[in-house]
């Protein structure tokens, strides 16, 4: 899904519009999660395929540049929102055992995506013009429909409804206003440190070109550089939802490592700048630990939240993470407007995710799980002596019986 934000870099008078699919972030999340827990994901999922498609439709056809900013920069934004969310949660909801792997594999796309598809837009842009690329998009996006109508309503997706329902049954006033999430504090630790680690990891895609240029690298060798992390994000992602699958494994752990890890190399980057080896092994460092945080994240809000508030409590943190989103790029441009430079850019984005990742790790001690996956040695299983024997007496007389009619 996030080839859809670079889709509009084929349009030099429409390029700074298209910014505004990452500009309402912070609603997505919300909106997703409110529209799951009232109508579940396979209808969520479609009701975003179908309002992405319509959008990115309406505007092959638009002439005027608002209504451009209308639809594709907000409409078709928030379409993208309910697609990229529910895809998120729904994972929650289906996999119970290996949650971490299946996670690491989906979130995996969001570098293969860019990385493909952004050529073949340039392609169709140059073959088909403006309104045959938009109507090209329009009908990719619409086969989102079919991933959503495959997602069946999992054990734990039903569950978490009948619970809200039965909750709702109770409530005289039929207030449906549930703050648990907003009160739930190891949460918003979570929360905080996702607008931490996103301002780094912003500023440092902003400004590590420019640097390495700047610094005896050619154009090519950062194409290289940014090739290099996508490629590694997505192997990173894939190996570090393997790793996170044992018990023995903490996620919040590996989320402090993985981030902690990222911010020194980011803080010490300006002192191996002009080493070339040196920029490909951080571009790996980078790409691997940089999406840590969406494949574990989803194991660390159901065990602080329970499945009742898992989708609510998603929402909750990707509203924070787009915050972040927000703040990276102004920030960006901040410190090298009023004089700073790209080595103190870099410093500040090493503390930033330095910063995040303490945070997320006050969450551990702040609150013990909430909510832990029920193991089949603690089912206590009672039999009496008579039912004993009334199922052995029925063994008997059904074995008398086949014999019998064998013979």
């Amino acid at each position: 899904m996030r080839s859809l934000e670079t889709a509009f870099t084929c349009f030099k008078d429409l390029h700074q519009r298209a910014s505004t699919l990452g500009e309402n972030k912070p609603l997505r999340g919300p909106l997703a999660s409110f529209c799951i827990r009232r109508w579940g994901c396979r209808v969520t999922m479609i009701v975003g395929s179908l309002l992405l498609t319509s959008s990115v439709i309406i505007t092959a056809f638009v002439q005027h540049i608002v209504l451009a900013f209308l639809f594709f920069g907000v409409f078709a934004g928030l379409g993208v929102g309910l697609l990229y969310s529910t895809g998120y949660i729904v994972i929650a909801f289906n996999f119970e055992k290996k949650r971490n792997i299946a996670t690491g594999i989906a979130v995996a796309g969001c570098g293969i995506g860019p990385f493909v598809l952004s050529p073949i837009y340039q392609m169709i842009h140059h073959e088909y013009g403006y309104n045959g690329f938009f109507l090209l998009f329009g009908g990719l996006s619409l086969n989102a429909c079919v991933v959503g109508a495959v997602l069946r309503p999992s054990r734990l997706e039903v569950s978490s409804r009948i619970a809200r329902t039965k909750k709702r049954t109770l409530n005289k006033t039929g207030c449906e206003c549930d703050l648990t999430v907003v009160k739930n504090l190891p949460l918003f630790c979570v929360c905080i440190s996702g607008v931490f680690l996103n301002v780094g990891i912003f500023l440092v895609y902003l400004h590590f070109p420019t640097y390495a240029m700047e610094n005896s690298s050619t154009e090519v060798e950062v194409s290289w550089y940014l090739s290099i992390a996508g490629i590694s994000s997505c192997v990173g992602r894939i190996l570090l939802g393997m790793a996170t699958n044992s018990e023995d494994v903490s996620e919040d752990i590996v989320f402090f490592g993985t981030y902690s890890i990222l911010g020194g190399a980011t803080i010490l980057l300006p002192s191996f700048i002009k080493f070339h080896y040196a920029k490909i092994c951080y571009s790996i460092l980078l790409g691997v630990n940089s999406g840590s945080c969406y494949v574990v994240i989803n194991t660390i809000v159901l065990r602080l939240t329970g499945p009742k508030h898992v989708a609510q409590g998603t929402g909750y943190v990707l509203a924070y993470v787009g915050v972040g989103t927000l703040i990276g790029p102004p920030l960006a441009g901040f410190i090298i407007d009023n004089g700073g430079s790209y080595a103190e850019s870099f410093v500040i984005a090493g503390l930033s995710l330095i910063i995040g990742a303490f945070i997320e790790l006050c969450s551990v001690c702040l609150k013990t799980d909430t909510y832990k996956i029920p193991r089949t040695e603690d089912i206590n299983i009672c039999v009496t002596d008579d039912e004993i024997n009334s199922n052995f007496k029925i063994i008997i007389e059904e074995q008398t019986k086949l014999t019998l009619r064998i013979s």
